[in-house]
């Protein structure tokens, strides 16, 4: 059952606020804009081991920023740019330039497998991105080479150091939880530990169902509470966000924290205030819902009105169900965006 009760969609275009809202009466305020399904890794999880995808498909700079200008002045207030590999765009420092001069964008983040961003992440930083998630499911060479199809496991953690020398206000580290790969108490206190190092979050994330893959039929889903069985010593955070994600804890002395994201085994949907567009300009108003609206080619009224329609469409809950019957969720990862 959804926990969040609707409103009917008069009430909903008749409210006067800041943020849009969607058919439950949730403010939407953050957009996940993937701006590339290029990639350089080919995880398991991502559906698609080959990661299509070209130039001609992808929103040019002018429609991604037509698109996030209409976007803010609807009370979109943080943008993430997602992909594929969004560094694999060479024009990404004028897209950030772009957005960070939105009147009405205070906050955009970037989330990265850190394999180029030992070399970009000063230039993102100048560029206006304040905040840095870096997708790294393991420490482990092999592992993460059995995992992303790619060696290279010492650019992406070296993309951690570069992060923190370029003076991010937040770096957080995003890691996948997959059974027999990751999931045993030393993988997961590999990673941990990075909190003991640096003032960053170390984020542990259950597998979310991808049309398409195998891997996401059950064999490798792992629970969020492996991380509390391999770090018996993690106490909660106080400062933990009422609305946020992840749950937050830390390791005794530790100058970060680590945070458990179980979309699957405790569900967040309702505080959702997020919409995703695709690479393409499909506006997504669920992570794993299959309606799309398109916002390619509109004018900026047709976008407002396309995304009042669309959040009237938005779902109080995603979907996915813990018992592994997800045959209804057809999207492929890297379509959607990290």
């Amino acid at each position: 059952m959804s926990d969040v009760r609707p409103v009917s969609l008069s009430q909903l275009l008749l409210r006067k606020v800041l943020a849009v809202r969607d058919a439950f009466g949730r403010d939407i305020s953050y957009l996940r804009l993937s701006v590339t399904r290029r990639c350089g890794f080919s995880c398991i999880y991502c559906a698609d081991r080959d990661c299509p995808g070209s130039l001609a498909e992808e929103l040019s700079l002018p429609e991604i920023l037509k698109i996030a200008e209409v976007l803010s002045g609807m009370g979109i207030t943080k943008v993430r740019l997602t992909g594929g590999e969004p560094l694999m765009r060479r024009d990404i420092t004028e897209i950030c330039r772009g957005i960070r001069d939105l009147p009405g964008v205070r906050t955009l983040a970037l989330t990265t497998n850190g394999f180029r961003l030992a070399e970009t992440a000063r230039e993102l930083r100048e560029a206006g991105v304040s905040r840095i998630n870096i997708s790294i499911d393991t420490r482990n060479p092999a592992v993460f080479a059995q995992i992303t199809g790619v060696p290279g496991a010492e650019a992406a953690l070296s993309g951690i150091e570069a992060a923190l020398s370029a003076g991010f206000a937040k770096v957080k580290i995003n890691a996948v939880l997959l059974k027999g790969l990751n999931d045993d108490a030393a993988s997961i206190r590999d990673l941990a530990e990075l909190s003991l190092r640096y003032p960053l979050d170390v984020r542990f994330i259950e597998l979310m169902p991808a049309g398409g893959t195998a891997c996401c039929k059950g064999e490798y889903f792992t629970s969020g509470a492996a991380v509390l069985r391999a770090l018996p010593e993690l106490r909660e955070d106080p400062e933990e966000p009422v609305s946020g994600v992840a749950r937050l804890y830390r390791l005794p002395g530790a100058l970060g924290r680590i945070g458990i994201i179980a979309p699957v085994t405790r569900r967040f949907c309702g505080g959702c205030n997020r919409i995703r567009v695709t690479a393409d300009g499909m506006l997504r108003p669920c992570l794993l819902s299959d309606r799309e609206y398109r916002l390619r080619g509109l004018s900026a009224a047709e976008i407002r009105e396309t995304v009042t329609k669309a959040l009237a469409m938005k779902p109080g809950e995603h979907g996915i169900s813990q018992d592994g019957d997800d045959d209804h969720i057809r999207i492929r990862m890297q379509r959607i965006g990290g």
